[in-house]
């Protein structure tokens, strides 16, 4: 956990950081609430420790959007192994960890979305068109908000 979240700061302060100073826009596939759902939930590590680490770490640094695609655990390990079998791939780690295991990160990152208002709970048992097409309104929604908020 402490080498996870001291990659984190690095991160944040040698790339995440510099680039909102510019007024870019950082988007990343995993951020602190993947640490919070697997290590917290998932682990049963002290969910105060985590934020303890959080804050030093990211300095504030929060997101403003964070979207999740969610699907029952059997929908989404069954993807995982046949795509590790489409690229004859060996399961990692992870992926190889009990249900149970799973079904705590699920519920971890469900109660973060029922916490955090920036949360986006996406419908991931929908075919990848229509996962995509969410994704996509989601977005652009947010997008036009900006949108508006800078013109006001």
């Amino acid at each position: 956990l402490l080498l996870m979240f001291a990659a984190r700061a690095q991160h944040v302060d040698a790339v995440i950081r510099p680039a909102l100073e510019r007024g870019d826009w950082v988007l990343c596939d995993r951020f602190t609430d993947s640490t919070i759902a697997y290590q917290g939930y998932g682990r049963g590590l002290s969910l105060d420790n985590i934020e303890q680490l959080k804050a030093l770490a990211q300095g504030g640094v929060e997101p403003h959007l964070t979207l999740l695609l969610d699907a029952p655990v059997a929908i989404g390990m069954g993807r995982a192994r046949a795509r590790a079998e489409d690229l004859a791939e060996e399961t990692d780690r992870i992926e190889a960890e009990a249900m149970s295991f799973f079904e705590k990160v699920r519920l971890g990152f469900l109660a973060l979305a029922e916490r955090y208002s920036r949360f986006r709970v996406i419908d991931a048992t929908a075919p990848l068109e229509q996962v995509t097409e969410q994704v996509l309104k989601v977005v652009a929604g947010e997008l036009e908000d900006k949108k508006q908020q800078v013109e006001s």
